[in-house]
């Protein structure tokens, strides 16, 4: 298993934070293993929303089937997806208000199949890259 927790601080009021961390069809702008959605990305977003996308890690690709398992808005997002090779990936993106700004939170953790190995250790440097890089991004946007 590949386990990664990012956090970083950004000028970006909180409102303006979830606005990007929280809305689905924003991701391509930020999230480096986004290869887009491959399903309707719905107006609307509760607990037991399914969507599907494309993930791509060093030319690793996969179709991950979604479910948000947690959803509290403004604070914190988190899907659950599955797929090709018995891939299960958990995703949650947290924004915090902090004196300045505010403050996110990214994790991932990838397993199963062939991540439970030694794959799944050289899977977890690239990862912790890309989420790094990513809530980078999320962070610079204006």
């Amino acid at each position: 298993m590949a386990t990664v927790s990012v956090g970083i601080d950004s000028d970006l009021d909180p409102g303006a934070a979830w606005a990007l961390a929280g809305n689905l069809s924003r991701f391509d702008e930020w999230m480096t293993i986004f290869g887009g959605w491959k399903s309707p990305v719905p107006d609307s977003i509760t607990e037991g929303t399914k969507v599907s996308s494309l993930i791509k890690v060093k030319g690793f690709r996969n179709v991950i089937h979604w479910t948000v398992v947690q959803y509290d808005e403004p604070r914190l997002i988190a899907l659950s997806g599955t797929g090709r090779g018995g891939i299960d990936i958990d995703l949650a993106m947290k924004v915090d208000e902090i004196v300045d700004g505010s403050h996110f939170d990214l994790s991932a953790d990838v397993s199963g199949g062939l991540l439970n190995g030694p794959v799944g250790r050289l899977v977890a440097r690239v990862l912790e890259s890309d989420v790094h890089k990513s809530i980078s991004n999320l962070a610079a946007i204006r």
